[in-house]
């Protein structure tokens, strides 16, 4: 039997205030995330990461220093490899370690002849998904490492995915009445041009926010109304809206339950966008409830999802 790894692939996040700079080096070099020449990504990156990291720093503070995604994931690789006995179990982060080159070479001199690759984003974009994938292939290439390789693309409509984020929605609704609560699904955003080239993220995301709709609908759970908004817009272009910050301004009653639909790991967008940021704007904006899901994480109805992902596999 042939030697098989599943790889979980993230974005990454800088786990300590010495690695933000590194984080924001590598994200703002990413072409998919600026799609200009090489040469001038890499001037713009870096004016980025000189006028930024100032900024950052202090919003990492707010949140004790770092992003707790690194540590969410190791505990999510280690209660996923509790349960699977027939592939080893690593992580890549895009931006931050570990990163593709290290363990895959590590994977090449353990004999792993076969790869799947696992996003811990469930929707699909070229910017996330996609990234990850071609940085992992131009990796292994690089050291002549040619395993099979399986890529699961999304799991944004998985029933067992579904019950998951459902469970943390009502998890953190408690007593409150869910008819006197707008519950709004809260996506890290992209610029329009992005979407007009095809990819396909907004789209999966609406389908989604539909599933939940009329799923909790089912379970007799009725909210006042349930929208779609976007976040963590940065720069002049056109982005995809509404913003979160303009759903918020919209909503009569003042009471909101967000929940990040884009993100399974807690990290800086949700512990200080999310909790610290859009709070302060719904205080300004007279909020009588406002309130943030926990993602999924490392509980153990997300854990077993991933296997059950990693099983479809084959």
């Amino acid at each position: 039997m042939s030697k098989k790894a599943i790889i979980l692939m993230n974005m990454g996040g800088a786990s300590d205030l010495a690695e933000i700079e590194v984080f924001l080096k590598n994200m703002f070099n990413d072409p998919r995330i600026i799609g200009a020449p090489a040469f001038v990504r890499k001037n713009l990156a870096d004016f980025i990461v000189a006028t930024r990291t100032p900024e950052v720093e202090k919003n990492y503070r707010l949140i004790g220093g770092g992003s707790p995604l690194l540590d969410i994931s190791r505990s999510i690789q280690k209660k996923l490899q509790s349960y699977i006995d027939d592939a080893k179990v690593e992580l890549i982060m895009r931006y931050t370690p570990p990163f593709a080159k290290e363990v895959l070479a590590k994977l090449k001199s353990e004999g792993v002849e076969k790869l799947y690759l696992i996003p811990m984003y469930p929707q699909f974009s070229t910017t996330t998904t996609a990234s990850s994938i071609e940085d992992i292939r131009a990796h292994a290439k690089a050291i002549g490492y040619r395993p099979e390789m399986v890529s699961l693309l999304k799991y944004y409509e998985f029933e067992p995915y579904l019950d998951v984020v459902e469970s943390r929605i009502i998890e953190a609704l408690g007593d409150t009445d869910p008819a006197d609560v707008n519950l709004i699904f809260s996506a890290h955003g992209l610029p329009l041009n992005v979407i007009k080239r095809g990819d396909p993220y907004q789209k999966q995301l609406e389908e989604e926010v539909q599933k939940h709709r009329s799923r909790l609908e089912k379970k007799g759970i009725g909210f006042n109304h349930i929208h779609l908004a976007y976040q963590s817009k940065v720069g002049p272009l056109k982005w995809l809206t509404p913003s979160l910050e303009t759903m918020l301004e919209n909503i009569k009653n003042k009471r909101a339950l967000i929940y990040p639909i884009s993100f399974t790991v807690d990290n800086s967008e949700t512990l200080f966008e999310l909790d610290i940021e859009y709070k302060e704007v719904a205080e300004k904006l007279k909020f009588e409830y406002y309130k943030v899901c926990r993602c999924p994480n490392d509980s153990d109805d997300f854990v077993r999802v991933l296997e059950l992902l990693y099983r479809k596999m084959g």
